[in-house]
C-alpha cells in the first residue's frame, strides 16, 4: 500500500460475484476519510477528505461508445457521481440518505441482468482463450533447445492454473445468479 498525506493505493482483490462486498469495503473506506478516486485491476486509488457515509455501486456494462453518454447520464440524472471504470466495471457513488440505501438497480431482475452480462463474456472469451493458447503451446518440438522445454512446460502448467481459475470464476458466477433468483422468489 502506497500512502502519503493525501492520497493512498491499496492492492485489494474481489471477484465479479462479490459485487456487494465490493460495494461495502470501498463505503467502510469512505467512512474513514479515504474516496475513491480510481479502481484498476485489484488496485485502488483513494483520496484523503473527511470521512463521509457514502454509498458505492458497481455495474458491468460493455458499451459502445455512442452509447456511453446517454448511460452515464441517466445515472448521473438519478444523483450517481461515475468515479471509475475499469474493464467495463463502472463505479459510482452517491452521498447515504436516512433509511434505504440508494440502489444503481431497480429490481433484482437488472443485478442478475448484470451478473449475466458478465458470464456471456467469460463463456464467450473461453475457447478463444483455449485456441491461442493451444496453438502457443503446440509450437515446433524439433531443434528446440531443453531449456525452453522447460519454459514451454512452466507455459502449460500456467495455462491450466488460469483456465480452472476461468472455470472457477464461471461456476461462481453461475450461483450467484442462481442466488439472486432464489432470492428473488421468496
Amino acid at each position: 500500500m502506497a500512502t502519503d498525506a493525501t492520497t493512498r493505493t491499496v492492492f485489494h482483490v474481489f471477484w465479479a460475484w462479490q459485487d456487494e462486498k465490493e460495494e461495502r469495503w470501498l463505503r467502510e473506506m469512505a467512512r474513514k476519510g479515504w474516496h475513491l478516486s480510481r479502481a484498476g485491476v485489484f488496485l485502488y486509488a483513494f483520496d484523503r477528505g473527511e470521512p463521509a457515509d457514502v454509498v458505492y455501486r458497481v455495474d458491468y456494462q460493455n458499451l459502445r461508445r455512442r452509447d456511453r453518454a446517454e448511460y452515464l447520464g441517466i445515472f448521473r440524472a438519478a444523483g450517481w457521481e461515475h468515479v471509475s471504470e475499469v474493464s467495463n466495471w463502472h463505479f459510482f457513488r452517491t452521498e447515504a440518505a436516512a433509511g434505504a440505501d440508494p440502489q444503481i438497480f431497480s429490481d433484482t431482475e437488472s443485478r442478475v441482468a448484470m451478473h449475466k452480462r458478465l458470464l456471456a463474456v467469460l463463456i464467450v472469451f473461453l475457447p478463444i482463450l483455449n485456441i491461442g493458447v493451444m496453438n502457443l503451446m503446440r509450437g515446433p518440438h524439433t531443434g528446440r533447445p531443453d531449456w525452453l522445454e522447460g519454459v514451454f512446460v512452466a507455459g502449460t502448467v500456467l495455462y491450466v492454473l488460469i483456465m480452472l481459475l476461468w472455470a472457477y470464476a464461471i461456476v461462481r458466477l453461475a450461483v450467484r445468479i442462481r442466488q439472486l433468483e432464489r432470492g428473488r422468489r421468496s
